[in-house]
This record gives structure tokens, sequence and C-alpha cells, in this order.
């Protein structure tokens, strides 16, 4: 049946002639001299715009259109429907003459869901391949089946679920694949009951089996603190191989340190044995031991690792000290931009203009003073205490040039009235008898707001210069923060006759070591330059960051620096034909990527994931890429993400599916070692960065009343009473459990360990154990109580503010953008060292803020306040019950009558 379209008379008359002919499930339209021709299912998009008289239709086909006019509106409405009709029989005509096609289809469909595994992305591509090679028109009948102008009505319903099923899978979003793979894990969990139940000590959480069982491309377990990460990572292997997955050898395992893959080695086996044929196959390798294997295996030899590279790090300072040696020898631009870094740039500086108010600059400069021969001072190589550290800057800069000057000299003319004191100028050069002022104005000559009358003071210092006809010349903060202040400076007094003499290595070296300014740049040379290898740049490549940096010009002669000392230490490594620990990780990675390497490991497992860098990233995304089919499992919590300083990059984590693909996220949420109580105060106060990832944690142990206890003191002698006392009072419980308590003492810093600690050790040895640990290495340990030390605000405070020297921003992952975020993580970590009780001790006049905000965190009493008595002085205020219910009372209640009492929160 054909039909035919045209325009009436007067249509032709002003619009132009034109025929449209519908014949054969094919579009014809005559107009002009080159006719349109298109196949019906073509059509994509049939409209009509409508003018003041005519109407015209737009017919819109994949690769071409045409436009037609001169119809009456309800000619061209009738000629829109009649073309929208055919062109949906047309597809449904088609779609049914491929029934053949679609019985094969979904044969093979029904064979694909009924594979006995969980069906990954990868499973559904390969499949999803192999079918349009055997079915090459099958994409054709699902683009047909989802033409915009197609009626699904048309064919019968059995056909239209075939194509419903069919186009989820092959063109999305898979909602058939995502029900049948929840099935298949539900089936597995029934009929794997007893290998889930026995596989580890105690029966696997739901949760964990979950995590056994898919096997998405790639996976990541998002597991809380005490959670049963380990078991979950031995169910999941043994799941894999008791399953036929996979064999043991395709099974690669990574941990971050030595001890944790030889635990793996034991437990895999140990757990296993009962429940699968062979798992000692099963490879578990730390990140350098394997980075070795990969160099060995491609270069046919195993690598010489460099006699300095080894866990303390001693000898490769020795040797990093030894090349700044011989380029200080061998290159004066070296030698004069190290004399200018040590003297000039070694201490981190802190732009005036970054600070809100005249008490944080204060609080800044308190920070950065010294205690010399019994007065606190911001001292300069020559011993003279200055009022900023542009002014040392300066000082240090001219001796080292071996330009003479003087601090702060009086004026040469009486200046003293009601409104100014005797004038001493910044520096005065009695060799030019010159004056020189530096002023602490920004590019528009401005101070900083809090500087109340500095402008007034600067315009006064000019007039009176100008007055009494005495030579100045300025510097300002605005030249420092450019990189010109000494460049200008050199100028003003070269101009003037000053010759500049660099004074020798060894004459500033012990000057610095005599004032006790000596930094240990060696180390954060060392520091550098493993992040630099680490992340697989190079110092030349970070040049581009200097503009950015909070200190241009210090981190400009660092780069420069380092560009020779990063050559020279490359070199050393070539001569020696030797490899360090960044090279084991970076070559193993590039051999891979180059595909020198072949390896035949199908599932990756790697453990505190939240730990992993870049360089570590990038090599296991090479493994990935190498075989399309291999499967990663990673198993990490961000809210224990805690050594950026070592090179993490929790964004790796957080953006995990960015780095690695399609990804499966599980989370383990039932914590087997805290309190309610812990897990409630410690979740919400970490997860009020929004950067972490959420999670709810519930906690076998139930209890929540007082299970975090801030334990307030006035002098630090007084924190030892309390804790003394709470030891007692954990001793007793000891006593009646009939077992010995394990205890942590945990603090931010080394140096935090009570004086009195092996005393305590000794004196509750029967019934506690007690251990002291910074919190970064009690991460993984647990205790049945733990004691936070010093939680406080000022110097070595927690949060930290002695960060790392800012020049490793340079080259570490990016800092977030949350205030205190990793010491945040940080304060998670130590609060959930503990099964009961976790006691945060806090010095009244200055706590910590992350105290405070522990209160906005309670509910019910989850976190009380203990301590001294305030009232008598000489009790300790302690959990009570009264008719009223609980409230914290003071000890001395029933022997000295004291009635201080106190709320819970």
């Amino acid at each position: 049946m054909s039909m035919q379209f045209r325009p009436g008379f007067l249509g032709r008359l002003f619009s132009g002639d034109w025929l449209a002919l519908l014949e054969n499930d094919v579009i014809t339209v005559k107009k002009g001299n080159k006719p349109y021709k298109q196949p019906l299912i073509f059509i994509r998009k049939v409209t009509i715009r409508n003018g003041l008289i005519w109407s015209s239709v737009d017919i819109a086909a994949n690769n071409e259109s045409i436009s037609v006019g001169g119809l009456y509106r309800g000619n061209a409405t009738h000629f829109r429907h009649v073309l929208e009709t055919s062109v949906s029989n047309s597809i449904a005509h088609w779609i049914e003459s491929k029934s053949s096609t679609l019985k094969l289809a979904m044969a093979d469909l029904t064979e694909f869901y009924a594979r006995q595994r969980y069906l990954s992305h990868r499973d559904a591509l390969v499949w999803t391949a192999s079918l349009n090679n055997k079915l090459p028109e099958l994409n054709a009948i699902l683009e047909g089946h989802a033409h915009p102008l197609y009626d699904r009505a048309l064919i019968d319903a059995e056909m239209q679920a075939s194509l419903v099923r069919l186009s989820d899978l092959l063109l999305g979003p898979r909602n058939e694949l995502k029900r049948r793979n929840e099935d298949f894990v539900i089936q597995q969990m029934t009929s794997l009951r007893s290998f889930f139940q026995s596989v580890e000590g105690q029966p696997l959480t739901e949760e964990q089996q979950r995590a056994s069982i898919v096997f998405e491309d790639c996976n990541l377990l998002v597991a809380a603190a005490g959670s049963g990460k380990s078991s979950t990572i031995v169910a999941k292997i043994g799941y894999a191989l008791r399953t036929g997955l996979y064999r043991p050898d395709e099974i690669l395992a990574i941990a971050f340190n030595r001890k944790a893959a030889e635990e793996l080695d034991e437990r895999i086996p140990a757990r296993l044995a009962q429940h699968v044929v062979d798992s000692h196959g099963v490879t578990s390798r730390t990140f350098h031991k394997l980075g070795l294997e990969i160099i060995t295996k491609v270069e046919g030899k195993r690598p010489l690792l460099a006699p300095w590279a080894n866990e303390s790090r001693e000898q490769e300072n020795k040797v990093i000290q030894e090349i700044i040696a011989e380029l200080a020898a061998s290159d004066s631009q070296f030698l004069e931009n190290w004399m200018l870094f040590q003297a000039v740039y070694s201490q981190p500086y802190t732009d005036i203009f970054r600070f809100k108010t005249l008490e944080e600059y204060e609080a800044y400069l308190l920070q950065v003073s010294r205690e010399r021969n019994g007065r606190r001072g911001i001292f300069t190589i020559n011993g003279e205490s200055v009022k900023s550290m542009e002014e040392v800057a300066i000082a240090n800069w001219l001796y080292i040039n071996s330009v003479s000057y003087e601090y702060e000299r009086v004026y040469e003319f009486p200046t003293v009235d009601q409104e100014h004191r005797q004038y001493q100028p910044d520096f005065y050069y009695p060799g030019l008898n010159l004056y020189h002022e530096h002023f602490a104005l920004d590019e528009n000559g401005k101070p900083p707001h809090f500087f109340k009358g500095y402008e007034d003071g600067v315009r006064w210092k000019r007039a009176l210069h100008a007055e009494r006809q005495t030579a100045l010349i300025e510097t300002t903060s605005a030249l420092y923060r450019k990189g010109m202040l000494f460049d200008c400076l050199k100028a003003e007094l070269g101009k003037r006759g000053q010759q500049f003499q660099l004074r020798s290595r060894e004459e500033i070296e012990a000057r610095l070591k005599e004032y006790k300014l000596a930094s240990s740049t060696h180390i954060l040379i060392r520091s550098f330059l493993t992040h630099c290898k680490s992340r697989g740049q190079n110092p030349a490549s970070l040049v581009s960051k200097i503009a950015a940096h909070r200190d241009p010009p210090r981190a400009a002669c660092f780069l420069g620096l380092m560009e020779s000392i990063y050559k020279a230490y490359q070199d050393k490594l070539a001569a020696d034909k030797c490899i360090d620990f960044e090279d084991m990780i970076h070559v193993a990675a590039r051999y891979v990527r180059e595909g020198r390497y072949i390896h035949s490991y199908r599932l990756i497992l790697v453990d505190e994931f939240q730990d992993i860098s870049l360089g570590r990233a990038g090599l296991v995304k090479a493994l990935l890429d190498h075989n399309p089919d291999c499967q990663l499992f990673s198993v990490g919590d961000d809210w224990q993400s805690i050594y950026r300083f070592a090179g993490s990059d929790i964004s790796i984590m957080t953006h995990f599916e960015n780095h690695f693909g399609v990804t499966a996220k599980n989370f383990l949420t039932n914590t087997f070692r805290s309190t309610q109580g812990i897990v409630d105060v410690a979740s919400s106060f970490v997860q009020a960065n929004p950067v972490q990832l959420k999670k709810s944690v519930k906690a076998l142990n139930e209890a929540t009343e007082a299970t975090v206890q801030v334990l307030e003191y006035v002098e630090d002698k007084e924190a030892e009473f309390l804790i003394e006392d709470e030891l007692w009072a954990l001793s007793k419980i000891a006593v009646a459990e009939k077992k010995i308590l394990r205890v942590y003492l945990l603090g931010r810093y080394k140096h935090l360990c009570p004086e009195v600690y092996r005393d305590w050790t000794a004196q509750f040895s029967e019934t506690l154990k007690i251990e002291y640990s910074t919190v970064h290495s009690a991460k993984g340990m647990e205790a049945d109580y733990v004691f936070l030390l010093a939680v406080n605000g000022g110097s070595f405070s927690f949060p930290s503010t002695i960060t790392d020297d800012p020049l490793l921003d340079l080259v570490l992952p990016d800092a977030e953008p949350f205030e205190f975020a990793e010491e945040r993580r940080l304060f998670y970590v130590g609060l959930t060292r503990a099964k009961f009780c976790t006691y945060v001790l806090s010095k009244k006049a200055c706590p910590s803020p992350f105290v405070k905000e522990l209160f906005t965190c309670s509910k019910n009493g989850t976190v009380i306040k203990k301590g001294m008595c305030p009232r008598c002085g000489t009790g300790m205020m302690r959990l009570k019950t009264g008719r009223n219910g609980r409230f914290i009372g003071c000890s001395n209640f029933g022997s000295l009558g004291c009635k201080e009492t106190w709320a819970l929160a």
C-alpha cells in the first residue's frame, strides 16, 4: 500500500511544489532537483512548524533531514500522524521477521544468567561481545525496539518481554542483572552456610558473607574499626577456592608490611585447611617484595638493593649528606644556593598577610621563637633578637654575603617627643652610612589590617629621613613574597659601592650550630626525594607549583637544590648498579605497563587500602590492566587514613571508582571490639568531615553509658593522679573477673609517655598489662581500656599544629580542605582502640577543640567528665547511682561529706 502527500494550489504557489510517497517501508520526497529517499526505520523525528497560514513538516533521519511546507495545519498534522504510524509499523514488521534471532539470543541470555558465579561488569561485556559476534543483527533489532516512534504494543507480549530483557543487559541499566546477582548472593549464603559459620573463629556476619561472594570487576570493602576485615579476606579467598572460581596460584594478597603479609601466609592455610583441597599456592606479598620479584623476573637477576636502603633510613641520611658535600665542593652555584637555603630559608615561613588577627600573628611569633641565654626571641645567625621572620631572612642574607650591618641602631638624631620614642631603623650599614627599613606592606603599599597606625609610622619615618637628609632604602613584604627582595637589596647596596663575598660553608655552618639554628635539612631532602620517586615525579616537574606555594622564594630555592641532588642521587644508584625502596615500586609498575612482566593473577586483594599511595596504586592498576579478567578486592577504612606524611592519598579510596573502574562497594558496619557508646561518639566525630565515606556502625556490646570519660586536670602532675586512680579501679575489675586486663596509654607524641609508666607496669603487673604507644603506632591494635594522654591545645597539641614542612606539599597528595582532617581521623583511631572505655586526659586551662567537640557527640551520657573535686580538692569525681538515677559525685561524699555533684550529659 502506498500513500502520497502534496500541497494544494495555494500552498504550491507560496511554498513551492513537492511530492511525498510512502511505499514499501520507504519515504521518497521529490522536491527540487534531488529526491530525498529514506527507509522508514531511519526516521527519528517528525515535527510541525506552524506559521500564520501555512505549516511545515520537518523530517529528521539518522543522517539527513528535509523540510516540506505549504500545508494547512490539519493537513500537516495528518501527514505527521500517517508518517509516524508508518515508521512504527515498519519497525514492528522488521522486528517480527527476526524472531529466530531473538530466540537464539534469549537462549544465550538464559545460559548466561544460569552461570554459578556472581556476574561482573566484565562478564556482561564479554558475553555481549560474543553474542553480537554470533548474532550481528541483534544490535539493530534493539535499536529498533528503542526507536522513539516505535509503538511496542504492535508485537506480541512474549517477544516484547524478550526485547526488554535483552535491552536491559546489552544497553543498560542492567536491573535484571542486579536482581539476579542479589538472588545469587542470598542463595550462596544459604548453600554455603556451613562454610561461613566455621571458616573463622566465629560465624561470619551477613556483611562479611556478602563481601566474600560479590566478585565485581573491582570491589571496595569499607570496614569499620574492629569489624573483622581480616576474617573477610580469608573467607573471600576460601570462597574463591572452594567454588572453583580461581586456583591458588591465581590469587595475590598484598599487605603493607612484612608482619601483615606473614600473618596472611600463616592464617590462610590454617583457616582453610578443612574447607578447600589446597590453599598453599596463594601468594602473599608486601608491595616492596612484589616489586622486587617483578624486577628480578624481567631483568633475569635479583637487583642489588642500595646499601643505604633499610628501614631505619640512617644510612640514607648519610648518603644525602655526602652528595650535598660533593656538590658544594664542585659547583659554586649549588654552594651559594645551599648556603642561602641553610641560612635564610631553612625554617618554614608564614606570610604575615595570611593572619586574620594580631593575636594569631603574635601566637605564630611565639611558636617560631627560641630560648637562648635565658631569653626567648627570634634569633639571627649573628645572635640578634629581631621582630619578624622576614627580618631574620634579611639579616642572615647580609651575614652570609659578608655585608656589615647593625640591627636597630639608634638613629643619629633625637626623635623623642610626646608621640614618638627614639627612632631605631631596622638596619644600618656603617660602611655606606645608609639606613634600611623593611616594611610590612603588600603590593598596594598597605599593611595588615590589624597593624593599627602602621601607615602613619611609615610616612613619619620617610618624612624624617627626608627632613634630616639621611639616606634610606626600603624593602617590603611584597618584594619577599615575589622572590625579589634579595635581588633588589643587592642592587641597592651594590650601586652604593657595597662588595659581596660569600662566607665559607664551614664558617656559616659553625655559626648555625653555635646559635642552635642548624636545621635537619637532610631529613627534609630525604623525605622529599622519597615522595618524588614514589609518585613518579622529579623536582623539575614541580616547578609549576612554585607560584601557588605559601612561600614561593623558599620553594624556588629548594627545588633548585633538589634538581641537582636528585640527579646526583640517581647517578649514584646507576653507578652502583642498585635500586632503592621507591624503585621497587615504580620500576616494577613500569615493567608491567610495558608488557615486560607477564602474570597469571586473576584475583588481587589489597589490605589496609586507606594507606595506599599513588605509586602503589599505579602498580596495582598496571597489574589489572595487564589482564582484563583480573579482579581487585580492596579492604580499608577511610576513617583510619593517617599516613599522608608517608605518601598515602585518601582520595584514591574516597574516589575509588575513578581510579579503578566499575566497582561494587560493600561495608562492614558491625564491630566486635568497642561498645556502642564508643562507636557512636567516634563515628559522629569523624563524620563531621563530609568527605569521609558514610556508614552507620553497630557494636556487639550495646553498652553506652560513660564509655568515653574526659579526665580533666589543672596541673600536669594531677593527670598522673587521675590515671593512677582509674588504674586502681580497673585493677579491682580484673581481680573480680579473674583475668589480666590490657590497658593502653596512647600519646600523640613519643615524649608524652608518663614518667611513672614503668612504676605502673610493675605495680599493676598481676592485674593489668599496661603499654605505652603513640596513636599512630597503635593503629590495628586493641585493648580493654585506653587512656588518650594530653589531648590539649597549645604546644604539642592534639590536633597537632606542628605540621610537616610545607615544602613537602609540593610533592605530597593535595591537602584536604577540611581543617585538621587527618588529625580528626587519628583521634578516631585513638578512641576506637578500646573495648570498654576510653579515657581522654584534658588540661582545663588549654582544652583541645576535639575534647570540646566530644560533648556535642554525646548522647544519653556516653561522654562524661571526671577529675579532681573542685569543692574539696582531694576527692575524685566518680560515676554514682542515686534515687534519681545516675550522676557524677565526689568520692569524699561518705567520709568528708563533700556534696559536689555533676549531671550526666
